[in-house]
């Protein structure tokens, strides 16, 4: 078995990383796993660790940390043309990205998937040069997870109530609707809106569920736009979604393309990744287009021997 490459973030999980190591590589050693842990600081930083996996003779990279992490060695791997799997340890403060895939939330069961885990071809999506593994927020939902961020940081905060919180602040603070004009396969809409959300995985916002779908494997986003309402009925509307509850200031659709374009900058982020301010972003979907290790007895995933050419870009 090659050696393993173990991309850990110092800061995930409110810092909690030291505290899981020893479990993580007590495990790995119990059955004979050959593996390496490399830490940094910064999404070009991971990325770059990921990127050099592959021509380091490492068999597959894992991600040991949040979406943040994951959404860093995803694109590093993308990068190397996806010529190695990427494995997840869930050790972040939301974790909303494995919660779409049949991986134990637990470290310890998560790290033996490791050893026996079996590469599975799934969904990947990229947006004016960056790629994401569950969702692309602009507007308002990226000034949220901005906010999260913070909350995480200042208040030591972890689990929905980061989210909540955040979304509530947000929307009592301050609203900045945008004009845009959104295109996709086979609708367009223009006016303004609060915020737009195209997700890959099946989890968003920690616990709010993207629409019925197969998920990771139908080549498809789910995109979320959210129409300018007044303050009071924003927050109405935000209570409404996290429970599931149709509002018709949400407009939603399934596509494999979108763009949008905004009469202004504005915010925009992937995986809770900033990525910094646009007029114009252009998002496309990679059908199975890396590989990740999930457990043998996974069904109905099966591994595949190789990353398919839609990887290529």
């Amino acid at each position: 078995m090659e050696p393993l490459l173990l991309i850990a973030n110092p800061y995930a999980g409110g810092g909690r990383i030291g505290d899981l190591m020893p479990t993580i590589a007590r495990v790995l050693r119990s059955r004979g796993a050959a593996h390496e842990v490399r830490t940094a600081s910064g999404f070009e930083a991971f990325a770059s660790l990921a990127e050099r996996a592959a021509d380091e003779g490492f068999g597959a990279v894992v991600a040991v940390g949040g979406d943040g992490t994951v959404n860093a060695v995803v694109n590093g791997v993308m990068r190397a043309g996806a010529r190695i799997p990427v494995g997840i340890i869930p050790a972040g403060t939301a974790n909303e990205f494995v919660r779409s895939l049949p991986i134990p939330r637990g470290v310890q069961k998560a790290a033996q998937v490791l050893t026996t885990g079996v590469p599975a071809a799934i969904d990947v999506a990229e947006v004016n040069g960056r790629y994401f593994a569950n969702v692309l927020g602009i507007g308002l939902d990226a000034r949220v997870a901005a906010g999260a961020s913070r909350l995480r940081d200042r208040l030591s905060m972890r689990g929905r109530a980061v989210y909540y919180l955040a979304s509530l602040l947000e929307l009592v603070s301050s609203r900045e609707p945008v004009r845009v004009e959104v295109v996709t396969e086979s609708d367009a809409f223009s006016g303004s809106v609060l915020a737009i959300v195209a997700v890959n995985g099946r989890m968003y916002g920690e616990r709010v569920p993207s629409l019925p779908a197969p998920g990771l494997r139908d080549g498809l986003l789910d995109l979320y736009i959210v129409r300018e309402t007044h303050r009071m009925r924003s927050i109405n509307v935000t209570w409404k979604v996290i429970r599931r509850t149709p509002v018709p200031e949400v407009l939603m659709q399934r596509c494999g393309r979108v763009t949008v374009e905004a009469d202004r900058s504005i915010d925009a982020h992937v995986d809770g990744n900033p990525l910094g301010r646009a007029r114009r972003l252009e998002a496309r979907v990679v059908p199975r287009g890396i590989r990740v290790l999930l457990p043998p007895d996974a069904l109905p995933w099966r591994p595949v021997p190789r990353p398919v050419e839609a990887a290529a870009r």
